[in-house]
């Protein structure tokens, strides 16, 4: 599920929603487009932060 900033080369947008699936935000690990030398747990967990932040705007607005 790589992460980018177009529905051409990538699957999730920067706040890991699915360009093709209204509603589906995948935010685990897969954003990452290859495998870690060092853990990644904290970044996971800001990504996943950002992400729900977005999601709670986006459901105020109406949006989701």
């Amino acid at each position: 599920m790589r992460m980018g900033d177009s529905p051409r080369n990538s699957v999730l947008n920067q706040f890991c929603q699915a360009w093709e699936v209204d509603n589906l935000f995948c935010t685990d690990g897969g954003a990452f487009v290859s495998n870690a030398d060092k853990n990644p747990t904290l970044s996971i967990m800001a990504i996943a932060w950002r992400s729900s932040e977005y999601i709670v705007e986006e459901m105020a607005r109406g949006n989701l």
